[in-house]
């Protein structure tokens, strides 16, 4: 019994210990790790650090990439990427931390480290889970639109008012703008559309030229693009009206249909109704008040302006001061008046008669204008008229044939200028100068003289490129008062025709003849029109799939042909008979493999294969002694013979695809053309370029050149626009080492930019040998390096002395990139070690190094780069390079300032913050921050 009851006892005191143990027992096992692992946890510490750096870098990288294209970065990424800059700042800091407070404990420590991991592996598991980081932008309210100022204070202003107070009124929701042709309907719109969008009155501002030719399909496609969205892929007329229904229902909108001609019924476009719930607005500008009422408008008639107002804009357009010449006064005043209040006529007729002080002549214009204005006799063509006045006052009759080309085009199209200037000299409307070049200038100063004018406008169009366009008014007087009789035109472009126009239509007196941009797939076998004076022919933009033998036999005056974007598989014999022929242009006939002999068409001066699948050179093409320009970019063209090029002895514009199998010797004959002065070439292997560019630098090059080289089939470097220059050489895709000379790049002596990329095995990008010309590398302004992982090194500074002239260096996804200037041995002065070694580079203007996570160094540890011409800076993804070795002008007193073109740093905040500024001034840094965007 004692002994139970002693057992008892010490149960009952040993219990609560084991329950105390229990307790405390895995809180020492945790001090004991701990204690004992500090070290430990602290590598890994540094491990999750590292790998969070590298992640962040990472997600930033991509997020450029991913916010191109209209996208924004996605919030959650946004707040991740804040979040995660803090915590690499905090746990960078841990150690110091320790020293200020010395009282942690080695378990204290071991702890902070445990938990800052588990905070750092949270982010990192958050980053590996970001599928996407940018989601796309939401749309514009609308496009703003080029506009000339508003004419008329009094009159513009009135309509502007009272289409606003429209637009504002819950109650109006169609709104018709009417007045005849050139009163200013749609300048006045155009500034009500840019004012909807500036002050965000609407969620969506839809603009849409309609023209004269409704197409309902080509409306449509407006809108939807005016979206961000498409239709591209609905045929049925139905389906795509019920499809743009629903993608307008889902928004507020203001619709801007500009220059209709003809009532439409919104529910067959698939536009809904606007009424005061969905607060929707129409608005419809036309030359018709009977349209406006077809469609239920509130109606705002756009009158032409006051005889003050008149008045004002003539002697402004006319560049006249009366008060110098006051003789011309009532004159003047006598012009205005048969302009009728009519802006357009005004600003045209102005125009025409700007600078000229001689009375004389302003009395026969104004005779010559009441004689046009009297002998009218339909109310509408009143502003022909007035139009066809400006057009004669040209005199000069090849400008005049030169302006009548752009009523070719469809209404409303932009008309490239280069494709205008081709045209032109083709037709032998451009006096044809010492050179290529030359005559391309005297071109475009006759466009000029057009703009001046006022009979065309400047446009640019999707493609970038520089354009005109003309007025659809303009284009209705050239197309019914100059061109219906003599010269002849017959231009249904843009129509949307299925069929040829029939025989009736082709009158034996024509001139001119556009079909271009319809949906015509067959020409009739039996059609063999009789135009013996045709010169020029467009059929570009339809499917065209053949065309028969028939077709041109009664066309022998024929200058200019062009089937460019057809569907033809080959041309028909009677081609080859087309003896006047100066300009055959078959671009993008991407089925086209058969070209019938070219040898008796030796007027050729302008011959086109680009993207054609020729797989040879069309028989006779040596023949064509008198070819200037030629495109012979096809890369089913494996081969060119030698020969041809040698008898091209007046070729001056070459775009050519060099095959495997084309022959040396062709490739040195392109080089040795004297007249050529423009040239875009692609090679395919390193041998024919090293060829080409040797002969080139003997026999001296053309004013402007492409070079490519590129082994690539799937793509074509043509199609990539890495910059507007005149002398450039692209290298990519190859296996170029760039350290033997037997693999070395050989570039042309006046090249001035080269870019390269993925070059994966490319060691040295420039290089000075005893072999290298003097002055090789004097006149390159730019050097763009791309994802070549194995270049450690860019420019030496033996080399950089040769670099004067270079104004711009992108360097970018070169993983093993370690210094962009090394210093060369014989440069290393050990007596000059400590000093501030200076690199110049004094037209360099911009600087951009991004995604090379091993440079350490811009140009070595105590130098500085002065370059007084910088102008923007752009680094990020550099996480190793400490310095910003920029030059610090100072004055007199020792003070420093900015470089002086200095406009932007654009870079991390973080790494700013990071940089070491020993080498500077004190005060470098607050120097350069007012010039920092931290953007990314």
């Amino acid at each position: 019994m004692y002994t139970t009851l002693s057992l008892e006892l010490l149960m009952d005191f040993v219990g609560p210990i084991i329950e105390i143990l229990k307790c405390i027992g895995p809180p020492l096992c945790k001090y004991i790790e701990y204690y004992r692992k500090r070290e430990e946890y602290k590598q890994n510490l540094k491990r999750r650090l590292e790998e969070l750096k590298s992640q962040k870098d990472e997600i930033e990288t991509r997020l450029k990439l991913e916010c191109g294209f209209g996208k924004l970065q996605k919030n959650e990424v946004k707040h991740w990427l804040e979040n995660v800059e803090m915590i690499i700042h905090d746990a960078e800091n841990v150690e110091q931390t320790f020293k200020n407070r010395k009282s942690l404990s080695r378990v204290r420590q071991a702890k902070l480290f445990e938990n800052k991991i588990q905070q750092l592996q949270e982010y990192i598991q958050k980053g590996n889970s970001f599928n996407t980081l940018a989601i796309d932008a939401p749309p514009d309210a609308g496009t703003i639109l080029p506009t000339t100022p508003l004419v008329g204070e009094t009159t513009a202003k009135k309509n502007m008012e009272d289409i606003w107070r429209h637009l504002m009124d819950n109650e109006t929701k169609n709104i018709g703008i009417f007045g005849m042709g050139g009163v200013g309907k749609t300048t006045i719109m155009t500034h009500i559309n840019n004012r909807l969008i500036e002050e965000k009155m609407f969620p969506h501002v839809i603009w849409v030229t309609v023209s004269q030719t409704l197409d309902l399909v080509k409306v449509q496609n407006g809108i939807a693009n005016a979206l961000k969205q498409s239709l591209s892929d609905i045929e049925d007329q139905k389906i795509r009206a019920g499809k743009l229904l629903s993608m307008l229902r889902e928004t507020k909108f203001v619709l801007i249909l500009d220059d209709m001609w003809e009532a439409i019924q919104l529910e067959e476009v698939g536009i809904p109704e606007p009424t005061k719930e969905n607060g929707c607005k129409l608005v419809i500008t036309t030359r018709s008040s009977d349209v406006c009422r077809s469609m239920k408008c509130k109606t705002v008639e756009v009158k032409p302006l006051s005889e003050k107002e008149a008045l004002e804009l003539f002697f402004e357009k006319a560049e006249l001061d009366i008060s110098k010449v006051p003789t011309l006064k009532k004159t003047a005043e006598l012009v205005v008046k048969q302009c009728a209040g009519l802006p357009l006529a005004i600003v045209t007729i102005a125009s025409s008669l700007k600078g000229e002080e001689d009375i004389r002549e302003w009395r026969n214009a104004l005779s010559e204008l009441t004689n046009k204005v009297r002998s009218i006799k339909v109310k509408d063509d009143e502003v022909f008229v007035r139009l066809k006045f400006s057009f004669d006052r040209l005199k000069d009759e090849k400008i005049q044939r030169c302006f009548l080309y752009c009523a070719l085009y469809p209404e409303d199209h932009d008309i490239p200028k280069n494709e205008l200037v081709d045209y032109w000299i083709s037709e032998g409307l451009v006096e044809e100068m010492d050179n290529l070049q030359a005559t391309e200038d005297r071109a475009h100063i006759m466009i000029k003289k057009l703009v001046n004018n006022c009979l065309l406008l400047e446009s640019i169009d999707i493609l970038g490129r520089s354009c005109v366009k003309v007025h659809d008014v303009v284009r209705d007087m050239v197309l019914r008062y100059i061109t219906s009789k003599s010269p002849l035109f017959m231009v249904k472009a843009g129509l949307k025709l299925e069929e040829l126009p029939s025989g009736q239509y082709w009158k034996e007196n024509l001139d001119k003849v556009s079909l271009m941009d319809n949906s015509i797939s067959e020409i009739p076998s039996s059609l063999s029109p009789k135009c013996p004076i045709l010169s020029t022919l467009f059929l570009q933009d339809n499917p065209l799939k053949s065309i028969p033998e028939s077709f041109f036999s009664q066309m022998h005056g024929l200058m200019i042909l062009n089937l460019s974007s057809t569907k033809i598989e080959s041309l028909p014999n009677s081609i080859s008979e087309l003896t006047s022929l100066t300009a055959l242009l078959l671009k993008a006939c991407e089925q086209l493999k058969q070209i019938p002999s070219l040898a008796k068409l030796q007027a050729l001066e302008i011959l086109d294969l680009g993207f054609t699948a020729i797989n040879e050179v069309p028989t006779g093409m040596e023949m064509l002694t008198n070819l200037k320009s030629l495109d012979l970019y096809s890369r089913e063209l494996h081969k060119i013979p030698a020969g041809i090029f040698a008898k091209l002895c007046r070729l001056q514009k070459l775009v050519v695809h060099w095959g495997l199998e084309t022959e040396r010797v062709a490739v040195e004959e392109a080089a040795r053309l004297k007249n050529l002065d423009s040239v875009k070439a692609q090679f395919r292997n390193l041998q024919d370029f090293n060829c080409y560019v040797k002969s080139l630098n003997s026999h001296g090059g053309p004013n402007e050149y492409h070079l490519f080289l590129y082994r690539g089939d799937k793509e074509t470097i043509f199609q990539v626009d890495w910059v507007n220059v005149n002398k450039e050489v692209i290298i990519v895709d190859c296996d170029i080492c760039g350290r033997e000379e037997k693999d070395s790049i050989i570039l042309p002596k006046d090249v001035e930019v080269l870019s390269v990329a993925y070059l994966q095995n490319l060691i040295v990008l420039l290089n000075l040998s005893e072999s290298t010309p003097p002055d090789q590398y004097s006149h390159l302004k730019g050097v763009r390096i791309y994802s070549c992982p194995k270049v450690k090194k860019l420019f030496s500074s033996k080399l950089l002395l040769e670099l004067k002239n270079l104004e711009w260096i992108d360097v970018s996804d070169c993983d093993e990139m370690e210094e962009l200037i090394t210093i060369d041995d014989e440069d290393n002065d050990d007596n000059e070690e400590r000093s501030q070694k200076e690199f110049f580079l004094p037209k360099l203007k911009k600087l951009s190094l991004c995604g090379m996570p091993e440079l350490k160094s811009i140009c070595s540890s105590n130098g500085v780069m002065v370059c007084d011409s910088l102008q923007e800076i752009l680094i990020w993804g550099c996480r190793q390079l400490k310095r910003l070795p920029l030059y610090l002008p100072v004055d007199e007193k020792g003070q420093p300032s900015p470089p002086p073109a200095l406009q932007k740093i654009d870079v991390h905040r973080e790494w700013w913050e990071a940089l070491e500024w020993d080498h500077l001034h004190p005060d470098a840094k607050t120097l350069l921050l007012p010039f920092c965007d931290f953007s990314y």
